[in-house]
């Protein structure tokens, strides 16, 4: 066998292929792609790294397809990328980022900062329970609130419940020194 030979059949081994279709509802996920003319495969199982998943957008996907051992009956194919859809560009050596198709992202920045940008809410849940909701209109924490430090509210504060300091409830604080009349009584009573 000649070089050439050699080369062609090593050549032959990994391609480049547009993506027809993307089954991600099974145990692993699956593409159907053309890689050239008449060389359409289906039920190519997709190399995902563990503890990432993604599911790009089909119109524009394309993938790489590799023959395993040299078999072109066990063919492996890369994640499907979509360059044409919401790629985020730009970044410093470095520097990571999540994205989606909408826009939305999780961006490490720099080693200093964690940005994330959604496009309508923010959830955190742990051991399936919402924690903590976030959308444009406000935040709902849905667990009691521990500060160490000091709050300061730009706006008035609202609650449904009693308000207390040490051992003082707005509610239900007595006051000491009272007078009659428009003088000042005393600072409530603990």
């Amino acid at each position: 066998m000649s070089y050439d030979h050699l080369w062609m059949a090593y050549r032959g081994m990994h391609v480049r292929a547009v993506v027809q279709a993307i089954d991600d509802t099974g145990g692993e996920q699956v593409v159907s792609a053309q890689a050239h003319a008449g060389g359409g495969r289906s039920q190519i199982p997709v190399h995902q790294p563990f503890g990432f998943s993604s599911h790009a957008p089909l119109d524009g996907a394309v993938t790489h397809v590799v023959a395993v051992g040299g078999d072109h009956a066990d063919l492996v194919a890369l994640p499907p990328a979509n360059p044409s859809v919401a790629r985020f560009g730009a970044l410093a050596e470095g520097e990571t980022v999540m994205y989606d198709a909408w826009g939305q992202r999780i961006h490490m920045i720099g080693g200093k900062i964690v940005a994330i940008d959604a496009a309508q809410e923010l959830q955190v849940n742990i051991g399936g329970a919402l924690i903590l909701d976030l959308t444009a209109k406000g935040a709902q924490l849905n667990v009691p609130l521990s500060v160490k430090g000091t709050i300061t509210a730009t706006e008035d504060i609202t609650t449904q419940g009693d308000v207390k300091t040490a051992t003082v409830s707005l509610n239900e604080h007595p006051h000491g020194g009272v007078t009659a009349g428009s003088d000042q009584s005393g600072p409530p009573a603990g």
